[in-house]
């Protein structure tokens, strides 16, 4: 069987309304899933207790469904799986959102993450999201011929109306990479 573990955007849980739309078409899909939520602090120095807990949710789902294994995040949720997978690869990788550079935030930590990323990765951005340029993120996967960049054409971080068409992408793009 195939697994997915699933990460929030900053402050949220693993009852993010998103999440939980992802995991059960992953799981009519045939892919067992896990929701995390991250422990309610700020972020960890290195994002040590981030990843941390990731890798914890991993083994725990791997041990009870088997691999391969997906990464998805959330915005923050993204950043947290990407710095991960660029240090312990899973079998693939799903960014929602990532805000690889918010206004006045340029983040070297997080562009030098997908850069070195090595597995299969898709991010799922909206062409009018203001914490993830597009033109930064069409530079990366211009150099980094693992990452796959799906566009939503008039959404924002939070995709509105375009939400469901993420959902759907990032479930098909897995069952594709995950399965023979």
């Amino acid at each position: 069987m195939t697994s997915a573990i699933l990460a929030p955007g900053y402050g949220g849980t693993a009852d993010q309304p998103l999440l939980r739309k992802l995991a059960a078409r992953l799981e009519t899909d045939g892919i067992a899933t896990s929701r995390i939520t991250f422990s309610p602090q700020r972020p960890s120095r290195g994002y040590a207790t981030e990843k941390q807990e990731l890798r914890a949710a991993r083994d725990a789902l791997v041990a009870r469904a088997g691999a391969p294994l997906a990464l998805i995040g959330r915005s923050f949720g993204g950043r947290m799986c990407a710095f991960l997978a660029a240090e312990e690869p899973p079998d693939a990788l799903v960014i929602l959102g990532h805000p690889i550079s918010p206004p006045d935030r340029h983040r070297p930590a997080d562009e030098a993450a997908l850069l070195g990323i090595t597995c299969p990765t898709l991010v799922v951005q909206g062409d009018r999201d203001e914490l993830g340029p597009l033109a930064v993120l069409e530079r990366i996967a211009g150099q980094n011929p693992h990452i796959d960049l799906m566009v939503l054409r008039g959404a924002g971080h939070d995709y509105g109306a375009h939400e469901a068409e993420a959902i759907d992408a990032a479930a098909r793009w897995l069952g594709s990479v995950l399965r023979p």
